[in-house]
């Protein structure tokens, strides 16, 4: 009662002991690109009935994307909060560019939970003070104390508590 191995449909492709083709696992970028799903958000816009606001909103758009990619860069400047006021100047003026933002694989989660109130997550929530409170501590100091000019360094003080205040007040994100 020998049984022969079932014959492979396809003899260039490997197969198992059985005689069983392997399964075929596509290159990684496809399978990333298969993982995320390209979302239309259009829906949730509000675009301006005025094209010279839609230029300048996407303008301000362009420019918070540039300084939300130098906060990640850079130690003391916030990049989160540049890429939501990106997506509401592209959410008033670009279809085409909300979208990208909003289905983008780095940014788009972080703009996504935010607004879904589901948090920060617990990284960012310790980083953001200590780095605000590093920075603008160095800079009140350097200004209210060696250049003698105090209202600067309690104005930088109040901005910096505020902050602080700010980020510990978001919802810690729950992992999935």
């Amino acid at each position: 009662m020998n049984e022969a191995p079932p014959s492979n449909p396809n003899p260039d492709l490997p197969t198992t002991p059985a005689g069983e083709p392997l399964p075929q696992t596509p290159p990684a970028a496809a399978r990333r690109a298969a993982e995320r799903e390209w979302v239309d958000y259009s829906g949730e816009m509000t675009i301006s009935r005025y094209r010279a606001l839609r230029v300048v909103f996407r303008a301000m758009g362009v420019g918070a994307i540039g300084l939300g990619v130098l906060g990640y860069m850079l130690p003391g400047l916030p990049g989160t909060v540049f890429f939501l006021i990106a997506a509401w100047a592209f959410g008033q003026s670009s279809p085409r560019f909300y979208n990208w933002l909003m289905n983008h694989r780095q940014f788009g989660p972080l703009i996504r939970d935010y607004r879904a109130g589901k948090g920060i997550p617990l990284w960012v929530k310790v980083y953001a003070p200590v780095m605000i409170v590093t920075f603008s501590g160095w800079s009140a100091y350097r200004l209210g104390v060696v250049r003698e000019k105090p209202w600067i360094a309690v104005s930088i003080l109040a901005f910096a508590a505020y902050g602080v205040w700010y980020v510990l007040r978001v919802p810690v994100k729950k992992r999935d």
